[in-house]
């Protein structure tokens, strides 16, 4: 599938008529803006990066939760979500409740750089743009600014293979970044792991009797970065349209973490403003 969608995106720029699977692919060769995004298929669509900054002692946090589920319904693999918890809400207890550990490294490090939780808490940092200024965006604005993100052409695609050595608990990885547009600039390259369905303790202001719920489903979870919180270079000066440019990693999965409900979300950034350009999500089961 890989493959067939990196030659795929190639013959479409090259300007070659081809069939898949019987099917004659015929122009225009984007997505219908508005529809709900289909990462599987062999065109390419815009993909946003949604960082939510969460924590499980904050009370209103379930709220961006609810309108993560929201845009994700609307939207699809149009929007590609990660829930950092970090700052004070995500303090853990040394017993009873709050004692699971979500905060990392790698969250730590992205909330002391963008100050994203000195904002308040439920936001998130869109594609890592500015938008009237500021970074953090209150959840009841994120539909808004996804709905306007998404009108935009994508210029690379991400493809990514994964293989998976249980016995072993390691992971091989490879991205190719395929050039849709000629593109000059010094761009980078992030994977960061991710686990769904983490079920635990979230305090919830809404509920009138008890607050805090102890079976509360925690999705889109931060573990790690598999190459660093910034990643690897992926691009220093200019690739042309139709270039592929490929990075492979090997990954030691922590034991504590479910790999049937996990995934890899692989984005490209420019390294000068850190905007990103394109994301994709890979689930490995």
């Amino acid at each position: 599938m890989v493959m067939k969608k990196i030659f795929y995106i190639i013959s479409v720029i090259l300007g070659v008529s081809f069939f898949i699977s019987c099917d004659k692919i015929e122009e225009p060769f984007i997505e219908n803006i508005g529809d709900c995004g289909d990462a599987s298929l062999p065109i390419p669509i815009k993909q946003i990066l949604l960082e939510e900054y969460t924590g499980h002692q904050c009370g209103n946090c379930p709220r961006g939760d609810e309108t993560v589920h929201t845009i994700k319904e609307l939207y699809c693999d149009h929007v590609i979500p990660i829930s950092i918890h970090a700052g004070s809400f995500a303090d853990v207890y040394q017993s009873d409740k709050y004692t699971y550990e979500y905060r990392t490294e790698i969250g730590n490090s992205l909330n002391e750089y963008y100050e994203a939780t000195a904002a308040g808490i439920p936001n998130a940092i869109i594609n890592r743009e500015q938008f009237d200024g500021v970074y953090t965006q209150d959840y009841q604005s994120w539909i808004d600014i996804v709905s306007k993100i998404i009108e935009e052409a994508p210029v690379v695609d991400i493809s990514v293979d994964t293989r998976y050595n249980n016995d072993k608990r390691e992971l091989d990885i490879d991205v190719d970044v395929v050039f849709i547009n000629s593109v000059s600039s010094n761009l980078m390259l992030s994977v960061y792991f991710v686990e769904d369905s983490i079920v635990s303790w979230q305090k919830d202001y809404s509920l009138d009797d008890d607050e805090d719920i102890e079976f509360y489903t925690h999705n889109h979870v931060l573990r790690d970065a598999v190459n660093g919180v910034w990643g690897d270079e992926i691009l220093k000066g200019t690739a042309n349209s139709g270039d592929v440019k490929s990075k492979s990693f090997t990954y030691k999965v922590n034991e504590d973490w479910k790999i049937e409900n996990s995934s890899l979300v692989v984005f490209v950034y420019n390294s000068e403003n850190r905007e990103v350009l394109q994301a994709t999500q890979e689930y490995l089961y």
